[in-house]
């Protein structure tokens, strides 16, 4: 019935269009076989953040919160550890990275928890993790929506990681963002992502949004060193940007201007008529710092030299497992709710109280 576009399949196109071909659903599909990485720290951050920041536990003690969202750091870790070991064996090299990981995440989350209390009075979480699918407005007629060639409708299909209210009760996007070191407030200001992440909420929830948090989770920092600054403001092109920062975090406010994100409507929906344009040209789009940690690689090499691809897509790539809404967390605007082990764990700790 639609012709479903995920962000991260436009970013694909746009980067090699090889690639996209081999990965977007709408294409061919295909996904390794077996996980190339032993873990995914990032991903395993990120789904402690979804649990701490989830907004029917809000007004919950952050004593009984905080071990919760620890505790799927940990699960999340084993789980992609498990998935890895399930193809291959891990080396004894692999096992003490990932030891070392499991480790170091758990103390940098205390760290954080430690720190956002002083920061986080000011917010109120009001969505995490929300899956949602808008209708692409074309270029062309604002006022019609997109469709294929072929007459399909086009469903734009974005997750917002979480959104909350200030004091004030507007609205802003939060972005996590698990760095080496603090972002360059230019590319934050130009960040894509988020652009497109703002554009897309206000299409669907018909809301305003005031702007961006991007909450930065610094890997490495000394625990016990202090950042040269505590707050502080700066005139930025679309207002005043706020940053407060200290001990390896730092939380960045961008506001947003309604010109900023119509722009970028543009862009998605002029993008979408390439991706879908029946006449569409795929190519390679080769450079060292994409290839190299590309997992359609080995195939891409086969199809340069011009033989026959289908034996290693057969043998070493499968379609695409995971869906989009995973069952029993996400599926509604209201996104993504702590699961039966979440709920059991926190009445098993707190007997009489749910």
């Amino acid at each position: 019935m639609y012709h479903v576009i995920r962000p991260w399949e436009a970013r694909a196109f746009r980067e090699c269009r090889r690639a996209w071909d081999l990965g977007a659903r709408e294409r061919q599909d295909l996904e390794p076989a077996a996980p190339s990485r032993t873990f995914d720290f990032d991903e395993a951050i990120h789904d402690a953040l979804e649990i701490y920041y989830f907004p029917g536990m809000w007004d919950w003690s952050r004593t009984i919160v905080r071990p919760l969202a620890v505790r799927a750091f940990d699960k999340a870790m084993r789980r992609q550890r498990d998935a890895y070991a399930a193809h291959r064996e891990l080396t004894d090299a692999q096992q003490w990275e990932w030891q070392q990981h499991l480790d170091e995440g758990a103390a940098l989350l205390e760290r954080y928890f430690g720190w956002a209390a002083t920061v986080d009075d000011e917010l109120s979480a009001v969505q995490v993790s929300v899956l949602f699918d808008i209708t692409v407005p074309d270029p062309t007629r604002p006022e019609a929506g997109l469709c294929t060639p072929s007459g399909k409708g086009i469903w734009y299909r974005v997750r917002i990681e979480l959104v909350v209210t200030d004091a004030h009760g507007r609205c802003w996007l939060v972005e996590h963002r698990i760095v080496p070191e603090f972002s360059d407030l230019n590319d934050l200001q130009l960040d894509e992502q988020s652009l497109t992440r703002a554009w897309a909420w206000e299409i669907g929830f018909l809301g305003r949004i005031e702007g961006t948090i991007y909450n930065e989770l610094r890997t490495g920092a000394d625990p016990d060193r202090s950042e040269q600054f505590r707050v502080r403001a700066i005139q930025g092109p679309s207002g005043l940007i706020k940053q407060q920062g200290g001990a390896g975090f730092r939380r960045t406010h961008i506001p947003r201007l309604p010109g900023e994100l119509a722009g970028r409507g543009l862009a998605v929906g002029h993008e979408i008529m390439d991706m879908t344009d029946p006449g569409l040209r795929l190519y390679p789009n080769p450079a060292v710092s994409r290839c190299a940690s590309c997992a359609y690689r080995a195939p891409c090499v086969v199809m340069n030299q011009g033989e026959d691809v289908g034996p290693m897509l057969r043998a070493s790539f499968r379609p695409r497992a995971a869906q989009d809404f995973e069952p029993g967390r996400l599926g509604s605007v209201w996104g993504f709710g702590p699961g039966v082990n979440e709920i059991d764990e926190y009445r098993a700790m707190n007997p009489g109280n749910g």
